[in-house]
């Protein structure tokens, strides 16, 4: 089969390899000019050229989670890789590496820019814009892998006053060094990992810096204090719910992503409800439409394990290795999920966040494709990982000894 494969990052270049092996026909379609996705830094930040920079590393980034947890089955890292908490170049390195060794990059059209996804009869018509050239051409594909990434397009809230204040207001996806924070008051706004991480670096270099978060900070970060949520701004700061009020120089919104795919058209079958994709059987295979399938939407989760495993199910599915069940009892699975989430008073902008229940999410995978499964060392690694993640000191090594243990070594 032709198989169109939008964005070359982590899960465009998996689903690559799985489905070359598989013996199909793949265009890669990047709409910047080199692979890597996620991982690929650049000082720019904004606009370009008309087009939103598609970059949302920081320069002085550290994984959150270790390599162990962070590599595709049978490509390690090279052994002269000791530390398991790596900066950001080293995973880019690994990432070109995995597309050198299974030759990967021929298929690959830079700065090719996917405008409109529309199903025709059993095929898909794939548009797309040269970036350079501004010129458009369609071509037909028999089935299209949505790879493009979570981590694209800002979701900042809506905050009472946000037009009265004065000072500079940004989303952490623009964030690249400290540097511009020097001697300012920095008000950082959310509390998972980027806000976290990135009250680490400001605080050495700014003149104070306040989290505000909903819920409890996970923790203790020096010389930051800690704010309860924003009740609404001013024209030179916050005031809190608690009654406070302290004014800032910067707004920095660590808000996290929004799902994005305004190339598929609405006879795609696909909707973005409150960052809900709808309408997907295990986060993947579209109900309406089978022979279009989403990589890398599941959140707090290891990426990679996490779409190498999605990739072989939905590439089983291709291959008819398996039968998907009936649309209709897709839709029935979808909805007792959803009830699930319900039940756990859940919002539903959450409802791709598996978090714990990823070994879960991989086991019924695996038995539904009859996949192979991950080893019992790795699973067992990731639940530690996952529980420890907000207290691990990244000067930890972890071992993966054989396919039962690892070892921990502070």
């Amino acid at each position: 089969m032709k198989v169109a494969i939008i964005g070359a990052g982590v899960s465009g270049l998996t689903s690559l390899k799985y489905l070359k092996e598989s013996g199909h026909e793949c265009d890669v379609l990047e709409q910047t000019d080199q692979l890597g996705g996620t991982w690929v830094y650049t000082d720019k930040y904004g606009m370009d050229d008309e087009l939103s920079i598609h970059r949302v590393m920081y320069k002085d980034l550290v994984t959150n989670i270790p390599k162990e947890l962070m590599q595709l089955p049978d490509f390690p890292y090279p052994t002269h890789v000791e530390d398991s908490y790596i900066s950001r170049q080293e995973v880019l390195k690994y990432i070109r590496d995995f597309a050198s060794k299974f030759d990967l990059e021929k298929h690959i059209h830079y700065n090719a820019k996917v405008t409109k996804v529309e199903p025709n009869d059993e095929q898909w018509i794939v548009r797309v814009m040269d970036v350079e050239t501004k010129e458009q051409r369609s071509e037909c594909y028999d089935a299209v892998f949505i790879c493009n990434g979570s981590f694209l397009h800002a979701r900042t809230p809506s905050i009472e006053g946000q037009n009265l204040f004065q000072g500079l207001q940004m989303h952490s996806r623009d964030y690249r060094t400290a540097e511009l924070y020097e001697n300012k008051k920095v008000l950082i706004i959310g509390g998972s990992f980027s806000a976290c991480d990135i009250s680490r670096q400001i605080a050495i270099v700014a003149k104070n810096v306040c989290i505000s978060y909903w819920n409890t900070i996970p923790e203790n970060i020096a010389n930051v204090i800690i704010k309860p949520g924003v009740k609404r701004l001013y024209n030179t700061g916050a005031l809190f719910v608690d009654g406070s009020k302290e004014n800032f120089d910067v707004i920095l919104y660590c808000t996290g992503y929004k799902h994005f795919y305004p190339f598929l058209t609405k006879e795609c079958g696909i909707s973005v409800e409150d960052n809900f994709v709808r309408h997907l059987y295990k986060h993947i295979i579209n109900i309406e439409r089978p022979s279009l399938y989403f990589i890398g939407l599941p959140t707090f989760v290891p990426v990679f394990p996490m779409c190498d495993t999605q990739v072989r199910f939905a590439v089983a599915a291709l291959d008819k290795k398996f039968v998907p069940p009936s649309k209709q009892a897709m839709r029935k699975d979808l909805d007792e999920d959803i009830n699930k989430m319900k039940n756990k008073n859940v919002p539903q902008r959450h409802f791709h966040d598996i978090g714990f229940g990823v070994t879960e999410y991989y086991a019924d995978l695996c038995q539904i494709a009859g996949l192979r499964s991950h080893s019992e060392s790795f699973l067992s690694l990731q639940e530690h990982v996952l529980k420890t993640i907000h207290t691990s000191q990244r000067n930890t090594k972890y071992v993966l000894v054989d396919e039962k243990h690892f070892i921990e070594i502070k």
